[in-house]
């Protein structure tokens, strides 16, 4: 698998992935922090994109013009905490710190529980996917619960330097025609992108570990190229997070925790696999990880 360095918002996305396992695993040990950002970083986004990340790692959370709110990322002495806060037309605002809900990823949905300043029980679910709010696509649909009142709405990853995976739905199709040319080689996609002219590129991985380079052309139309990489091809963000089409694998499988992408009506799209192997023995720990 190729590796890349990882910018401070996709450090501290590692970071709690793997503390949140580790709470749950024995065998963990303390969760590495990286080495800094790299001097060059790639452009994900597909042409015509003007979405901007926010600063540090966490979500934007809308319900059009009746509720917004903001969970915020951090550690607070090796333990991994979430900030939250809630401002509505319907109810009192709330904010308060929540936890990150147990087992982790349960179902492929990120789920966030605590307990308001005010003391109401406040629960966030959020499902990734192609979330459409106000002509806008946001990367997750989101449902919130702060004491007797239940909204449901959108959300938006919030990160110092984006991630491929927020766009998506856009490389989906380009996606798609690269993994039928492949065939059933492939394990999943680690990272989709703009190339020069307009056209997309797709990395995949195969089940030997080989990772592979398509290139489209005419508009994504049809299929430009097709090679095989090495090490030394790397870009940043490569395999943060990787994407399985049509499938939630086993917690673990090839060393990934799944968070579960589907599109409104439930059907699933696929999977994201977040990397959790960073991390000491973690191979030893119960569920069976194994190192990719």
């Amino acid at each position: 698998m190729l590796t890349t360095r990882m910018a401070g918002g996709q450090i501290m996305n590692r970071f709690i992935t793997i503390l949140s396992i580790c709470a749950v695993m024995a065998g963990c040990a303390s969760a590495p922090m990286g080495d800094g950002a790299m001097s060059g970083l790639f452009d994900y986004a597909p042409s015509g994109s003007a979405r901007t990340a926010g600063a540090g790692f966490g979500y934007e959370l809308s319900g059009g013009e009746d509720w917004s709110g903001l969970l915020n990322f951090q550690s607070v002495g090796g333990v991994a905490k979430v900030d939250f806060s809630y401002a509505s037309l319907r109810s009192d605002d709330a904010e308060g710190e929540l936890d990150i809900a147990m087992p982790y990823m349960e179902n492929g949905v990120r789920r966030y529980e605590g307990v308001a300043s005010d003391g109401r029980e406040v629960a966030v679910r959020l499902q990734a996917g192609p979330c459409e709010q106000a002509g806008e696509r946001f990367t997750h649909f989101a449902a919130v619960r702060v004491g007797s009142i239940a909204v449901t709405g959108c959300a938006l990853e919030r990160n110092t330097q984006e991630r491929w995976s927020s766009y998506l739905m856009e490389y989906l199709p380009a996606i798609d025609m690269c993994l039928e040319e492949m065939g059933d080689a492939i394990q999943y996609v680690s990272l989709a992108y703009a190339m020069p002219g307009g056209s997309s590129g797709v990395r995949m991985v195969d089940g030997e570990g080989q990772t592979w380079e398509c290139a489209l052309r005419d508009e994504d139309q049809a299929i430009n190229s097709l090679r095989q990489l090495d090490a030394a091809d790397a870009i940043f963000g490569e395999g943060d997070p990787v994407f399985v089409r049509g499938d939630i694998p086993e917690l673990g499988a090839g060393c990934f925790v799944y968070e579960s992408v589907r599109h409104a009506d439930g059907t699933l799209i696929g999977a994201f696999g977040h990397d959790a192997c960073d991390t000491t023995d973690i191979a030893a720990a119960p569920g069976g990880l194994t190192r990719s």
